[in-house]
């Protein structure tokens, strides 16, 4: 008899254990298996019992209990399942372990129970959004240390979500320790695709963390394996130089990652010939795997001085070409298509070199960019920013002079010049010189320009005052990751922006700016957030959530004043619709007294007659929680 279609209702009797008896009436996935087991049925007296049971199950009108019709099911099925199964094991049984100093074992838990397992068991098991939230949680909870998730945890490694699979590569099953390197390398086939590279990874990060030496065998990997396979042993061989010979022999070879990964080795050796090698590749066609090997790991100082020597020469080159009579623009532009690859170099390191070839190329920003307009050479204008992006970092009074100079010919640059204007001058010097400055000339009548580099000034503040992040909210039976806007703390505010911007917010009538500014001691602020909450209270969108967050966590307004703000906003007839309240909502709810559960109640969209309920979705779920919660606080 085949098991298939038995296990597939073994699965679904398990997840209705979990999800509830009484909602196998309405299961969908019940009822489509319903009529394979019936047509069974008209051959096997077995299989006609279980469509019974099924149907059993999903008759609203049976007196007989949900759970116990559940449980009669899964008890027929379960007898069923262990006459077919078999309790033989194939091949020979031996511990886990590995010889090392160190006395290994595997002996994790099995003290969690299903229920704790099955939400984990289930995301390991299936596709689909929401796993990884899943996975991440249980893996900080301890429970991935039960030893039955281990099998579970390596075929993570497969999981065709990127960040499942680097989850359970880097943390998940290196947590398990040495004793599971016996396993991994078993089942380890060196001539397998990229899906065994994840295995390999996995095997080197539990190798680094034990401190356990394993570079003989890398080595013999890189000579046999297949081409996934030695691209990534090569690269473990950083920093050995006993193997700069054959990485230096494997740069030649065609296979383009098993070169990449070669320079990625001889980048983290010391040795004179690496470093030539590295030099020579950087004139030519494989620059961008030179690149990639300095970009991502600590190189040399000589390494790293030679590189930005060669990048120095071609920055000058191009600047010398503004007072020749003939220029070759077909080389300029390779030269800029080279520029950006180095550039890639530098986003993570500080050079004198490279700071000088970038203040360079800002002080001849109308050649450079010309070149752009003129001769279709794009390549020079993300130079520029490339530019503007390194000085901003580095921060002298010489490279905040160049921003504000390029700035004033091309907005785009505003970004950069003010980023560094916050690090460098007083809060009243910031806004003197953007806001001062710029309703200056706006009322000059040159207000386009001025226009355009005031807009680029507030988008810039935004981000860096108002954070978009993923905040947790637990209902006791499941945990929502929602997303959601948080403000500075009052603190940093005072300490960073001069209050003035919070009055010009107000001005722009910038909602958003005004609620991230807002500070206690300006006049008008909170009539204008009390106003702006009036004018918009729908909890579907993120205003009304900030407006209370500022007057609350800024202005100080009591939880009794906080109250009748959001059941202002609730009452009003806009305020309809929304599926999901953001965290700060939900714990405001559980602020409220137990007086206010019946006019909870009524909002949940069973209790209304209206047509749009205000509430659904998520939202119901949460409010439906929030009364739970209050009446057991009575």
């Amino acid at each position: 008899m085949s098991t298939t279609l038995l296990q597939e209702l073994y699965q679904e009797t398990r997840r209705l254990y979990i999800a509830g008896s009484e909602l196998a009436v309405e299961d969908i996935r019940l009822r489509k298996l319903l009529p394979r087991f019936q047509q069974l049925g008209e051959k096997a007296p077995i299989f006609k019992r279980l469509g019974d049971q099924i149907e059993s199950i999903m008759d609203q009108n049976n007196d007989v209990s949900s759970a116990e019709r559940l449980q009669n099911l899964t008890l027929l099925l379960s007898s069923v399942l262990h006459t077919q199964g078999s309790v033989t094991v194939e091949g020979d049984l031996k511990p886990l372990g590995v010889n090392h100093p160190q006395d290994v074992s595997l002996s994790s838990p099995t003290t969690y129970s299903y229920r704790k397992l099955a939400p984990v068991v289930q995301a390991l098991s299936t596709t689909g959004g929401g796993r990884l939230e899943v996975i991440d949680h249980a893996f900080k909870e301890g429970i991935f240390q039960d030893i039955r998730l281990m099998p579970l945890a390596i075929q993570g490694l497969y999981d065709a979500y990127s960040e499942i699979a680097e989850l359970m590569i880097y943390k998940i099953v290196p947590s398990y320790g040495l004793a599971i390197l016996p396993y991994l390398r078993d089942i380890f086939n060196p001539q397998g695709d990229k899906k065994e590279v994840r295995k390999l990874t996995a095997i080197h990060t539990i190798a680094q963390e034990h401190q356990l030496d394993l570079l003989d065998w890398y080595g013999e990997l890189s000579r046999s394996a297949s081409d996934d396979i030695r691209a990534t042993a090569i690269r473990f061989l950083s920093g050995h130089e006993q193997y700069v010979p054959e990485c230096i022999a494997w740069t030649k070879e065609k296979k383009k990652t098993v070169r990449a990964s070669a320079y990625y080795a001889l980048a983290g050796s010391d040795s004179s010939e690496a470093i030539a090698c590295l030099l020579t590749a950087s004139a030519g066609k494989d620059l961008e795997y030179v690149v990639e090997a300095v970009r991502y790991q600590e190189v040399s100082a000589d390494l790293e001085a030679q590189l930005a020597t060669v990048f120095a020469s071609d920055v000058e080159q191009v600047i010398q070409s503004e007072h020749q009579e003939s220029v070759e623009y077909k080389a300029i532009e390779k030269i800029a298509e080279r520029l950006l690859l180095f550039g890639k170099m530098w986003t993570h390191s500080q050079n004198e070199t490279v700071h000088q070839s970038y203040q360079d190329m800002l002080q001849h920003y109308t050649y450079l960019y010309n070149l752009s307009a003129s001769h279709q050479i794009t390549d020079w204008r993300n130079l520029l920013w490339d530019a503007a992006r390194y000085i901003e970092h580095v921060g002298t009074s010489k490279d905040l002079e160049l921003l504000y100079e390029v700035s004033e010919k091309d907005a785009d640059f505003v970004p950069s010049a003010f980023r560094l204007s916050l690090q460098m001058l007083s809060p009243k010097q910031v806004y003197d010189h953007y806001i001062g400055g710029m309703v200056a000339q706006m009322k000059a009548k040159i207000n386009k320009e001025a226009k355009k580099r005031l807009g680029k000034v507030i988008a810039t503040m935004r981000p860096m005052l108002l954070e978009n992040a993923y905040e947790s909210v637990s209902l006791g039976h499941q945990e929502q990751h929602v997303y959601t806007q948080k403000i500075l703390p009052l603190a940093e505010v005072e300490q960073k922006w001069d209050k003035r911007w919070l009055e010009f917010a107000m001005k722009q009538d910038d909602v958003e700016l005004v609620a991230a500014l807002a500070r206690p001691g300006v006049a008008g602020v909170e009539e204008f957030l009390r106003q702006k909450l009036q004018d918009n209270p729908e909890f579907r969108n993120r205003t009304a959530t900030l407006i209370l967050r500022a007057l609350e966590e800024r202005l100080g307004i009591s939880k009794e004043d906080k109250r009748q703000l959001m059941w202002q906003a609730i009452d009003d007839r806009r305020n309809s619709n929304s599926y999901m309240f953001e965290p700060y909502i939900i714990h405001s709810f559980l602020e409220f007294p137990v007086e206010d559960i019946e006019r909870l109640e009524a909002l949940l969209p069973e209790n209304r007659e209206a047509t749009i309920p205000k509430f659904r979705g998520y939202a119901a779920e949460q409010l439906e929680f929030v009364v739970h919660t209050l009446k057991g606080m009575k």
